[in-house]
């Protein structure tokens, strides 16, 4: 056991050394651009005419000129 700690020491000492010094390996290629998506072209769907739009519901009326606001 104690001729093996100094060794495990030194190992981990020098892998931090490593790792704070940035080696860490190869470095990578670079990768490609991803392709352009795809600019196909659709013609819009065509929609049929709308008519007037009709209350759904009741309507309440109007029950003065001011609208509500405070005098």
């Amino acid at each position: 056991m104690r001729a093996s700690l100094p060794r495990l020491c030194a190992a981990t000492s020098l892998g931090f050394a490593l790792v704070a010094c940035g080696i860490k390996g190869n470095p990578r290629a670079p990768r490609p651009a991803p392709p352009p998506a795809p600019t196909a072209q659709t013609a819009p769907q065509q929609e049929p005419p709308h008519g007037p739009v009709e209350p759904s519901g009741p309507t309440v009326p109007p029950s003065s000129t001011d609208a509500g606001l405070p005098e």
